[in-house]
């Protein structure tokens, strides 16, 4: 193997700035969206006991990291709200009458085969990242998501008109596939 054929044959790193997430139940996630962190991969491990030294081995099962997202609050709240009324909608704090209305929630199918209707508390999402050339290169596909926690946003007095207000949001799903499309 010599030094030319060890080039890369596509140079190009990865701009932070090329994605677009879409949520089939949270639409205004994707306009607003700020910055998410893809999701890392980890192994169970299993241990292998001896009198000398525990040993290990590749487990069988995947852990997956938590999605975590931030977006821009705006002023009609209106995806911070979709969080916020998918978060109680699963937890129906004061009757059960609000976990009925759960399916409703969901006004934004995604796709014809979208886990939200037959399983209300969940939402398929996606993450396409683009390449240098703006063409979607790389799309995860999550499936069956639903958020753990929403943040806190902090109104000050202090703050001018143009200081932009953002909240987190976290979301629990059982596994990502990805698809490489060009």
């Amino acid at each position: 193997m010599t030094a030319l054929t060890r080039n890369p044959s596509n140079p190009n790193p990865l701009q932070p700035n090329k994605f677009l997430l879409t949520f089939g139940r949270v639409p205004n996630m994707q306009y607003f969206c700020q910055n998410v962190t893809v999701p890392g991969i980890s192994l169970s491990e299993a241990v292998i006991t001896n009198p000398f030294v525990d040993l290990y081995s590749p487990g069988e099962k995947a852990i997956y990291d938590l999605l975590n997202v931030t977006f821009i609050v705006d002023e009609e709240l209106k995806g911070w709200l979709e969080i916020h009324d998918w978060i109680r909608a699963m937890t129906f704090p004061v009757s059960f009458t609000e976990y009925q209305k759960l399916p409703t929630l969901n006004k934004y199918q995604s796709a014809k085969n979208d886990v939200s209707k037959k399983f209300p508390q969940f939402s398929d999402a996606s993450l396409s990242l683009f390449s240098s050339s703006n063409k979607e290169y790389y799309r995860f596909k999550f499936y069956e998501v639903f958020p753990t926690t929403l943040s806190t946003f902090i109104m000050n007095t202090q703050d001018g008109p143009d200081t932009i207000l953002t909240a987190d949001a976290t979301f629990r799903y059982s596994y990502y596939d990805i698809e490489k499309l060009f």
